[in-house]
């Protein structure tokens, strides 16, 4: 922990948000800094390490049912290790995260309490990035339905080429052998929106895009935002907050 040396409190009262937050960091880190503060709540950012994903947390003050800080704090976490104990949570259990400089205790109640406690790691102060890329289409899909075509292509190839001209956005991976592609046009009811400032088309690793996956239901929607070979935003909006949710950055590979 860097900064204040009180204990820190942060309050959650869906069980199932706060594991499935935790599923998502630990499907692209094993060990990563957050930021509590009185000003912006909660802040994860995280490199993973081969430096060609990010993955950023935002849960503002209000996102809690109660949070207590005193002054900003950093403190560092496995999340291999605490994905573990998440896993026992059930959807209706509250969790409460108490930090000090050395530990994070994990206090679970539903009728009686159950409490973990895990060694916190030295934290790496950061400060939020955003990537200078200047975004020229998206589209807002339903999120449980992105899981279906990843996985209906990652037995293809190794890499999926992305593109979205405003009417259309189109999945597609080949090999030498097979060439599969998967069409979502604008008016069909999975999407919730589409736009194209101008088309936009990149490739993008089949690995990272199923790690980037394993969160689809902490959301109804996921939002995917592209340029041409430039990086891919996809961001998954948590509990009906504007500003809560798991935003990943991913590098683009060259084309196929």
């Amino acid at each position: 922990m860097s900064g204040s040396a009180e204990e820190v409190i942060l309050v959650f009262e869906e069980g199932k948000v706060v594991r499935k937050i935790v599923e998502a960091v630990e499907a692209m880190i094993e060990e990563a800094t957050f930021k509590v503060s009185p000003e912006e709540g909660f802040v994860l950012q995280a490199l993973d390490p081969a430096k060609i994903a990010m993955v950023q947390v935002f849960l503002p003050k209000s996102f809690f049912s109660e949070i207590q800080v005193a002054e900003e704090s950093f403190f560092g976490v496995n999340f291999t290790e605490l994905v573990k104990i998440m896993k026992r949570v059930k959807s209706d259990d509250r969790v409460e995260f108490r930090l000090t400089k050395d530990s994070l205790t994990i206090v679970i109640r539903n009728g009686f309490k159950r409490t973990h406690r895990l060694a916190l790691l030295p934290p790496e102060e950061f400060q939020v990035r955003s990537l200078k890329v200047n975004f020229t289409a998206g589209i807002r899909m339903d999120s449980k339905r992105l899981p279906d075509v990843i996985k209906e292509l990652k037995g293809v190839a190794s890499e999926i080429e992305i593109s979205i001209d405003g009417e259309k956005a189109e999945f597609g991976a080949r090999s030498e052998r097979q060439e599969s592609k998967i069409t979502i046009e604008k008016t069909d009811p999975v999407v919730l929106d589409m736009w194209a400032e101008e088309p936009a088309r990149a490739v993008y690793g089949m690995a990272y895009l199923e790690r980037m996956i394993k969160p689809a239901d902490i959301s109804a929607e996921v939002t995917l935002e592209m340029a041409t070979d430039k990086p891919l935003k996809l961001h998954y909006s948590i509990g009906g907050f504007a500003d809560a949710g798991v935003r990943y950055y991913l590098a683009n590979v060259s084309g196929m």
